[in-house]
């Protein structure tokens, strides 16, 4: 595993208080993340659902499945240990996953986008970590635009002005739990620690659509997220 050099010159906001938030305001998507509790002192909640904004998808046609930028789909088993080989490429202060030519991003562009997963469990593990990355490294709006389901409610959030994004304390992922795999739906739970040593969780549904892994607008507008003692239970990834 390729481990990047991280500067940690900032330090977590002091806000007696943990937040994990999907913030959908405007053209806004923005997964702002505050680990500020002393570690250890989360508790555990109940699982995440797999549920969201959009109805289950029937099984696509040869053409809807496959990859918007030629990534083979691949194994289809559902990861289960610690993806040793990961290469990890800040993105920010964040690391991020990075297989351009066989998980994704397939497409990494010059204004920050990372998009182009392939088809398979694996992929969407990568989608959804690039996703929780992209939305807290100052470009969430490149998250709404070409990451986010299409419907009702992100027709409504292009369609508002612009609004800030949040600031974010520095968290790096951790660790990961595969809660949903369906072939065109997934659920991924995503372990995350804070340069303090707080952790917690945050979980990224996903449906694939138009050739690509796109994100699941929670009902509530709200991510389901925990806050945690450790990061037990979650299989470790991590590039920092």
């Amino acid at each position: 595993m390729t481990t990047p050099t991280v500067n940690e010159d900032q330090s977590p906001l002091t806000k007696p208080k943990f937040i994990i938030s999907a913030v959908v305001v405007a053209i806004i998507v923005a997964l702002g993340i505050i680990l500020a509790l002393p570690k250890g002192g989360g508790t555990p909640t109940a699982e995440p659902s797999n549920s969201g904004s959009t109805t289950a998808s029937t099984q696509p046609s040869a053409a809807a499945a496959a990859s918007v930028c030629g990534l083979p789909s691949g194994d289809q088993a559902k990861p289960a240990t610690t993806l040793t080989d990961t290469k990890w490429e800040l993105v920010g202060k964040i690391a991020a996953p990075t297989s351009p030519a066989q998980f994704g991003p397939g497409k990494t562009e010059a204004n920050g986008l990372r998009a182009c997963f392939a088809h398979s469990p694996t992929g969407a593990l990568y989608a959804g970590a690039n996703m929780i990355v992209l939305g807290s490294s100052g470009r969430p709006d490149l998250l709404a635009q070409h990451l986010v389901v299409e419907g009702p409610e992100r027709d409504k959030m292009l369609s508002e002005p612009p609004t800030s994004a949040p600031r974010t304390a520095p968290f790096q992922i951790a660790g990961y739990k595969v809660v949903d795999y369906t072939g065109d739906r997934a659920v991924i739970e995503y372990g995350l620690k804070a340069a303090n040593g707080s952790v917690g969780s945050v979980p990224v549904a996903m449906q694939w659509q138009g050739g690509d892994w796109k994100w699941v607008l929670p009902a509530t507008g709200m991510a389901e997220a925990r806050q945690l003692s450790d990061l037990n239970g979650f299989i470790s990834w991590a590039g920092v």
